[in-house]
């Protein structure tokens, strides 16, 4: 690849061929490109049917959940807390714990609890197992009245969201799934998608449908949060992955991951159970679905795709053709988490872009391995920022320049600074309605990705008549 002649970047930004250089940012995050742990955490307890996550914390941590979980799902989300104060700081938050612990049984009567440590807990070192230990001493003649409790280490001054959600789902299989009766295997997939989109989890399953292989999913969030109107209100998911299917993962015949940052609970099923794991990219676009196709065609010997999946991928080759006019050689900054982020530069190349800024909030060495390898294949040079902040995205895109900038509602500011366009994806959504339905993912997922991206470059840089804008600025 070429070398660069942009201006030195700050700290975590590097070009896709060099190191990074010494120009450290002198002061905080700025805007932060993600999440803390047990936002995570709470996402993936909400696939889980019957569950509900509670926060062992301040009021503050489980409204700031609600409050982002509620505004980009637009649904009524439960999130229950042991509302820490300043004495329970000094000398401890066990009995805020055990008390919330009942609370939840008495009320709820939930089939599983998730406990979610906080900054605060982690701090002071509440021994949150130990105290559910105690809890479960206190119904040791009735111990068949509780449901099973979590205990998931998620201190917000580490890590990010995507940490949380990880190790939720590895906390789940540790605790709930069984070793097999038998060495047979049955003839069911695991699939950890990644913490996607309703709509994108949906559209995983009606794949496997199509593809006549039975699944777990861990965990699915395509009903619990894009439930439809019906009149009541449900403070427990009515509907995800149940405990049951949980307890029988370790007998199924292979795990496939989606996200190669949420593949903990796999590895632990391949280590203690002997259950194959296969990592695979997000499945956006062309190549990336194509891999997730033949790979579930691998597990079955199935020769012939089916006629729908076909037709979907021809179709997605005509809108590739059809858009290329309008998508060659603009140049986008992209940021968001690293898989999510990952499968789109890969599709973006496809479509005849060049991916000029890639960014994500989550440090990651898979993520730079990952970008780097599709740049090798497409001899772009973009500049990486792994780890950083929005903030350092904004002084990269005054530099460099781009026509397209993609990823969640935080961008809008940067968008309307630059007077460039903003695709809204991934996590959170707010200042659009409809985050729940956005589907990226698959053939059909992809195409519609494909129409949006286009029709936006349309609409800002193109007039009433097609005609393209000289100066790039929208009428």
């Amino acid at each position: 690849m070429h070398s660069t002649t942009k201006n030195v970047p700050p700290e975590n930004v590097t070009s896709a061929g060099k190191s990074p250089e010494n120009n450290k940012k002198k002061f905080a995050v700025i805007n932060p490109c993600r999440m803390c742990q047990p936002m995570g955490a709470v996402q993936a307890l909400l696939g889980i049917e019957g569950a509900m996550p509670l926060i062992h914390g301040s009021q503050g941590c489980s409204t700031y959940m609600r409050f982002q979980l509620c505004r980009h799902f637009r649904e009524p989300i439960n999130v229950s807390s042991t509302s820490m104060s300043e004495s329970t700081v000094v000398y401890g938050g066990e009995k805020n714990l055990l008390k919330a612990l009942e609370t939840m049984k008495l009320q709820y009567n939930p089939t599983l609890i998730g406990v979610t440590s906080s900054c605060l807990t982690e701090t002071i070192g509440d021994d949150v197992k130990g105290i559910i230990r105690k809890f479960h001493e206190s119904y040791k003649d009735h111990s068949e009245e509780l449901p099973p409790i979590l205990s998931i280490s998620t201190p917000s001054y580490s890590g990010s969201h995507i940490e949380g959600y990880d190790k939720t789902i590895k906390s789940l299989l540790e605790s709930l799934a069984l070793s097999p009766e038998s060495s047979d295997k049955n003839n069911v997939i695991n699939v950890i998608p990644g913490n996607l989109a309703p709509a994108d989890v949906e559209e995983v399953k009606d794949i496997l449908h199509l593809m006549e292989l039975d699944n777990i999913i861990l965990t699915d969030t395509s009903e619990s949060l894009h439930a439809p109107l019906n009149g009541s209100i449900e403070f427990l998911p009515s509907s995800g992955t149940t405990l049951d299917e949980i307890r029988q993962t370790a007998n199924s015949k292979i795990t496939l991951t989606l996200s190669k940052h949420a593949d903990s609970g796999g590895i632990f099923l391949k280590k203690r159970f002997g259950v194959p794991h296969v990592t695979l990219p997000l499945p956006v676009g062309l190549e990336n679905t194509d891999l997730f196709i033949s790979t579930l065609s691998s597990l079955e010997d199935v020769e012939n795709i089916p006629p729908v999946l076909e037709r979907d991928r021809g179709r997605l080759l005509d809108a590739l053709v059809d858009s290329q006019a309008y998508n060659y050689g603009r140049k986008v900054a992209i940021y968001g988490d690293p898989d999510l982020v990952s499968g789109m530069v890969s599709f973006l190349t496809e479509m005849g872009m060049e991916p000029a800024i890639i960014a994500t909030g989550t440090k990651s060495n898979k993520f730079s391995t990952d970008i780097q390898q599709i740049m090798s294949r497409t001899g772009h040079d973009p500049l990486i920022i792994n780890g950083g902040d929005l903030y350092d995205l904004q002084q990269q895109v005054k530099k460099t320049g781009v026509d397209l900038l993609i990823g969640n509602s935080y961008g809008a500011r940067i968008a309307l600074d630059e007077n460039i366009p903003l695709f809204r994806v991934g996590f959170p959504i707010f200042d659009r309605v409809g985050a729940q339905r956005i589907r990226i993912l698959g053939y059909k997922g992809s195409l519609n990705l494909l129409d949006q991206l286009t029709n936006t470059i349309i609409q800002h840089y193109y007039d009433e008549a097609g005609y393209e804008l000289m100066d790039g600025a929208e009428n």
